[in-house]
């Protein structure tokens, strides 16, 4: 039986070298190694996008990167909260009216710096976000397309699925699965299912630059899945 190739791809500026998992460089392709997984030889393969995203580590740790920056900022949106929410205790026991009148000034211009912060936070973060989809979307693209043609698939489905037995017992899941999405499939042959192949390339080949704190949220995403909309 074929047996899928887990690769290690070099990037540059020739066309994609396509080699057996080992550190990133321009050898010749060596032996395919005994862990790899089965093919059907059909042609088309397909992989669970939720748990690419779980268990690719450079995934992880941007999604912790970003996490990280959103905590930062919403503590000092809380901070800045804080001192309105003090202004209006303060003008409520001000007997003084000038005195009162002044503190509600002071308390529009913080509103309006409030909402300033928001929406720079906001801004900020998106972007980061973003970018760092773009370079994960990417590299997957990139392992997806290597390990087509070197297995000789004609065509590779990816596929929103639960990659946890607590994720199966969710209603989330159960609805989503009622309510399927166009071209979701209703059962996925393990012999055509390539996604540990994809995540193995995937971390071999673009290793997370630090460690990665747990649990961790996917860039791009509150859930590993998330219902159908209604």
């Amino acid at each position: 039986m074929k047996r899928l190739t887990v690769l290690t791809v070099a990037l540059a500026a020739v066309p994609l070298a396509l080699l057996v998992a080992s550190p990133v460089t321009a050898q010749a392709p060596a032996t395919p190694p005994a862990a790899a997984a089965p093919a059907t030889g059909r042609g088309v393969a397909v992989f669970n996008v939720p748990k690419v995203m779980r268990e690719y580590k450079k995934w992880q740790y941007f999604a912790a990167e970003v996490n990280r920056d959103r905590a930062e900022k919403a503590a000092l949106l809380s901070k800045k909260q804080s001192e309105g929410i003090d202004l209006q205790n303060r003008i409520k026991t001000e007997a003084v009216k000038a005195k009162q009148d002044e503190m509600t000034q002071q308390l529009i211009l913080l509103q309006r710096q409030l909402e300033d912060m928001e929406k720079v936070a906001r801004k900020d973060i998106d972007e980061k976000s973003m970018a760092h989809l773009r370079t994960l979307f990417g590299e997957l693209r990139k392992v997806v397309d290597a390990v087509a043609t070197t297995n000789g698939f004609d065509l590779v489905l990816a596929y929103p699925d639960a990659s946890t037995e607590e994720e199966k017992a969710s209603p989330v899941y159960l609805e989503m699965k009622l309510r399927t999405p166009a071209a979701m499939p209703f059962y996925v042959s393990p012999g055509i299912d390539i996604t540990e192949v994809v995540i193995q390339t995937l971390n071999k080949n673009f290793p997370a630059p630090g460690p990665i704190p747990s649990p961790v949220t996917p860039v791009g995403g509150t859930a590993p899945m998330a219902a159908p909309p209604k």
